[in-house]
């Protein structure tokens, strides 16, 4: 169980003082989960919530998994909320699958506990098993590098300490403490394909060519997260020069960069009413640029563009040959263009590719995909090269690696609102410059105390409109420096402190 508590610390994924929903379904996983979790708070002082979705799908079943949940929480001493909900009846309004409209939501209600408990993490129990079998039915689909990096530790604010972990420990754990567990019959049904997968597939792997298969698939999975990020980043740095927002009936082309910088309210805010039914909304892709690119990141760009297009809504329904039809589009003559699914036209121009949503009834273009929505996707996270410099809309940043000594000791005592020296010793990630995401914290206490980011905000009076538009310096989802604000009190430079990174900003006007 040690490592367990090992990937809780590597990801941060529960810090002193947090409140953590744990979604708890009866079944081995969740049982090994809620075990863990509560075996560490003796060493991390945290509130546990367990939550117990009942589908109402198993009938007599369904409710004996809600009764067994109750007893388990109640032996190990954690509260419980059980919460009831006709997920069939939800599949046919939706036109989904049961299965699709139970997983969406269970993670609805674990959200809106979460947010009305003013929890801070939401604990789900994938395991190394679930991460194998994501990673084989995402290959046998036809997935690229993100798919097959499988299911990340840390989404947001959604925690997978069980995610290195695999069945046969799982058991062995839940056995040593003498725990219990229900079984899900659907989850012997082979009419599923992640059941065949699970079942079958991966088993026969395991038995024929190399026992720890699962677990070598998933450390491939793990690798490829890492490789998805950096070409991510590299995709973010592109984005500034290749892709445009256009609004026909505003001043023309804005740049993605101008377009952060100059935008006078926060995407959540900018209203239908706002976007008049005759401003016209693409994506543009300067074609000069676009082409000096990696072919590995224009292949990204080309996805990047599809998503802004769609208002943030994915990949849906648009595969590699409707990303091959895009670069191919790139290098035909003027005038020529193609069409995607989900009402998207492109359209070939002089030095650009013209990406426009439109409406999958009368062709017209459709007002609804705004410029809030546009916005609300353009890049807003930059890796910070440490030592280095780099620039990000209305600002250009210097940053120094440095030894402490008592000349550094000196300065600090003479930094400014924009200029910070931070310990580099306890960065535990790639450090990003960002606006700020659900589940970002600050340590406010010598002790560890946290304070949610958006707790911090209200509390310094920023107005609700100007909060998206501040940057952090992050580590993970630990804010190192509200820039212009206050840093954090693990980030701060002490006697023991071995190597300091100085960030400097000046502002661009």
């Amino acid at each position: 169980m040690e490592h367990i508590f090992d990937t809780i610390r590597k990801y941060h994924m529960v810090e002193p003082g947090m409140r953590v929903v744990a979604g708890v379904s009866g079944g081995a996983d969740s049982v090994c989960l809620l075990y863990v979790l509560s075996r560490y708070r003796s060493l991390v002082p945290f509130e546990l919530l367990a939550v117990h979705v009942e589908h109402g799908i198993r009938g007599q079943e369904s409710l004996e998994d809600a009764e067994f949940t109750e007893k388990l929480c109640a032996g190990l001493g954690v509260p419980c909320r059980i919460v009831r909900s006709a997920v069939p009846q939800i599949a046919k309004e939706q036109g989904l699958s049961v299965e699709e409209a139970g997983r969406a939501e269970r993670y609805r209600i674990f959200e809106e506990i979460c947010d009305t408990w003013h929890g801070d993490r939401i604990a789900v129990a994938h395991n190394q098993n679930d991460q194998a079998e994501t990673v084989l039915w995402n290959l046998a689909r036809g997935s690229g590098i993100k798919g097959l990096g499988g299911i990340r530790p840390v989404r947001g604010n959604v925690i997978r300490p069980l995610l290195f972990t695999d069945r046969k420990e799982i058991e062995h754990i839940l056995n040593g403490a003498g725990l219990s567990w229900r079984t899900d019959r659907t989850n012997l049904e082979q009419a599923y394909t992640r059941n065949k997968i699970r079942l079958s597939i991966l088993p026969q792997l395991e038995r024929e060519l190399n026992a720890r298969a699962g677990e070598h698939i998933a450390d491939a999975a793990e690798k490829l997260r890492q490789i998805q990020d950096f070409v991510e980043r590299m995709t973010d740095r592109a984005a500034q020069s290749c892709l445009a927002v256009e609004e026909t009936a505003a001043e023309g082309c804005l740049s993605v960069e101008k377009v952060a910088a100059e935008s006078d309210s926060p995407p959540q805010e900018i209203s239908a009413e706002k976007c008049s039914p005759s401003v016209r909304i693409s994506v543009i892709i300067h074609l000069e640029k676009y082409g000096g690119q990696d072919e590995l990141i224009r292949t990204e760009l080309l996805k990047r563009a599809v998503r802004m297009c769609r208002g943030g809504a994915g990949l849906k329904d648009i595969g590699s040959v409707h990303i091959e039809m895009l670069a191919q589009l790139a290098g035909m003559d003027c005038g020529k263009e193609c069409h995607l699914p989900g009402g998207l036209r492109a359209v070939r121009e002089n030095g650009i590719v013209r990406l426009t949503q439109m409406d999958k009834e009368s062709g017209a273009e459709n007002a609804e995909s705004s410029a809030a929505k546009l916005h609300a996707k353009l890049c807003t996270e930059y890796a910070l090269p440490v030592p280095g410099s780099l620039e990000i809309p209305g600002w250009h940043v210097e940053t120094a690696l440095l030894e402490n000594n008592e000349a550094v000791t000196e300065k600090i005592q003479k930094e400014n609102q924009y200029t910070k020296w931070l310990s580099y010793d306890i960065i535990n990630s790639n450090v990003l410059l960002r606006t700020r995401r659900t589940g970002d914290y600050l340590v406010v206490g010598a002790q560890g105390g946290r304070k949610k980011l958006k707790d911090y905000l209200i509390d310094q009076k920023i107005p609700r409109e100007k909060r998206d538009q501040i940057w952090v310096l992050a580590d993970g989802s630990h804010i190192l420096w509200v820039v212009g604000c206050r840093i954090s009190e693990a980030a701060k430079v002490r006697q023991e402190t071995k190597r300091v990174i100085k960030i400097q900003m000046e502002e661009r006007r």
